[in-house]
């Protein structure tokens, strides 16, 4: 196993001694599941090891033959802390549209997710609006907060509430969230 520069749950697993036992827990089941039509448009917004599933939606997708398209807001520190990201480089820009951010490249400004996504304010309320999106969050909690403020903005810019439009989303089976 390759020993990322510090990654924790990898230098964890490359740390431990062979034979050792680990205990997996987490969400499982029902709650991060892609919709069943091949016309629906997934919002992803990820960071770091968060884009795991994300990169499972993709191969599935394009397996599938999907129609609706995926878009990709993707933070990270560098380009070289993206060790899973090697596959989704490969998936075709018409299905898959990607923002990388990154907040720790030299002598540039800091950039997170929330950031690249008011300044694709356009694109993500043309999403919003759409009863077709479905978007999935995942990876550290401390992005969670950012991201629900953009999409707070883009929707008021739309005359909605994001509280009722976000609650009104997850009870349709079409917002869903992992972060930790």
């Amino acid at each position: 196993m390759k020993r990322e520069d510090k990654g924790l749950a990898s230098n964890y697993l490359c740390d431990l001694e062979q034979g050792a036992e680990v205990e997996v827990t987490g969400p499982f089941g029902a709650t991060f599941l892609m919709p069943s039509t091949a016309e629906s448009h997934l919002l992803l917004i990820c960071t770091g090891t968060g884009s795991a599933p994300m990169r499972a939606f993709t191969m599935q997708r394009q397996r599938s033959g999907a129609t609706g398209g995926m878009t990709m807001f993707f933070g990270a520190r560098t380009p070289d802390s993206l060790p899973y990201f090697g596959p989704l480089k490969k998936v075709p820009e018409t299905l898959l549209k990607q923002h990388l951010v990154f907040s720790r490249q030299p002598d540039q400004d800091k950039e997170y997710v929330q950031d690249r996504i008011l300044a694709e304010q356009d694109r993500v309320a043309e999403l919003l609006e759409d009863d077709r999106t479905h978007i999935y969050i995942c990876g550290l909690r401390g992005m969670e907060e950012g991201v629900e403020l953009a999409l707070t903005s883009i929707a008021e810019s739309l005359g909605q509430q994001w509280t009722a439009l976000r609650d009104a989303m997850r009870e349709d089976g079409r917002y869903h969230v992992e972060t930790y």
